[in-house]
Parts: structure tokens; C-alpha cells; sequence
């Protein structure tokens, strides 16, 4: 079964085995009593793919090789699995969408994340509907957007965006 992640602590994990036992080592080793939430979930006949969305929250207090030592401190990350269905109804493939480097910083195994700040003032005047005067200073006059949410589907740049927000 194929494995797929763009998190960085994943990169060599290329199948469901080595990410089970991978999982396996931060929950039963380094986070022991880790825990899980499932917030929603969905599955799209036409591709036969379901949808998971959840949180993971756990404390590091185990020795785990590859780690640094146990920092006692705890994280709150989200993720998303994508996997396919095959005509047998077996998952023949699992993605993994995870923000990694959120998660390790929350424990303390590397330093806090630097931000660019254009990116977040472009989101907040976006979000806000400051149109395209508000956000034209925060990124390229070409810049593209992409959404798969129906309503949004024809604009193809963020001055568009901006535009359809305000």
C-alpha cells in the first residue's frame, strides 16, 4: 500500500507499514497516551477517496531514537488523510496532510516558525474585503488564485479574489 506526505519527518516513508510503525513509535514510545479527535469525514463516490480531518494532541515524555530528549511539552495538530478506496472496498493509498514543523515547534524540537509578513497581511486584507487596492501591495499583479469551492471555480488570480471578497 502506497504512503504519501510532503511533511518533512515522513519524506522517506513510502508505504502504509513503515507510517504505521512510524506512528506507532511517537504514540506508544515518544507521546505515550497521545490521543485523537475526528472532527469530519467524507467520501466522494467518484473517486472513490475518503476524507479524514482530525486533531492529534500528545505530550513528549518518551525516548524515542531519532528525537531529541523528552521535552515535556505538549502538541495540538491538525491533519487531514486522504485515502483510496480500490474496487474491492480496500485503501490502496493514504496521503497525509500535516503542518510538521507547526507540530514540532509546539514540543520544542526546533525553533519557532518565521512568518512572512506579506503572506499574512494579504490574508487579513483578503479576509477582510480591502479588494484589490488593499492587497496589490502584498503580492505579485499576476499572483494566482485557485479554489475547487464551486462559487470561486472561474477566478484565476488574487486580484480577482480580493475583488470577489470585498
Amino acid at each position: 500500500l502506497e504512503f504519501s506526505a510532503q511533511a518533512e519527518p515522513l519524506q522517506g516513508i513510502k508505504t502504509v507499514c513503515e507510517y504505521v510503525e512510524w506512528m506507532k513509535g511517537i504514540a506508544v514510545v515518544a507521546m505515550p497516551g497521545c490521543s485523537y479527535e475526528l472532527h469530519s469525514y467524507a467520501f466522494d463516490s467518484e473517486t472513490s477517496t475518503a476524507v479524514f480531518i482530525g486533531t492529534f494532541r500528545g505530550t513528549h515524555t518518551g525516548h524515542l531514537d531519532g528525537l531529541p530528549a523528552p521535552t515535556y511539552k505538549s502538541m495540538e495538530t491538525d491533519y487531514v488523510y486522504s485515502m483510496h478506496v480500490n474496487g474491492h472496498g480496500k485503501v490502496d493509498q493514504i496521503k497525509k496532510v500535516w503542518h510538521s514543523a507547526w507540530a514540532a515547534c509546539q514540543v520544542g524540537w526546533s525553533s519557532p516558525i518565521s512568518f512572512p509578513a506579506a503572506a499574512e497581511q494579504l490574508f487579513h486584507a483578503c479576509e477582510s474585503g480591502k479588494g484589490w487596492q488593499g492587497v496589490m501591495h502584498y503580492c505579485t499583479h499576476d499572483a494566482v488564485f485557485h479554489a475547487q469551492a464551486e462559487p470561486l471555480q472561474d477566478i484565476a488570480t488574487v486580484r480577482g479574489y480580493a475583488e470577489w471578497m470585498k
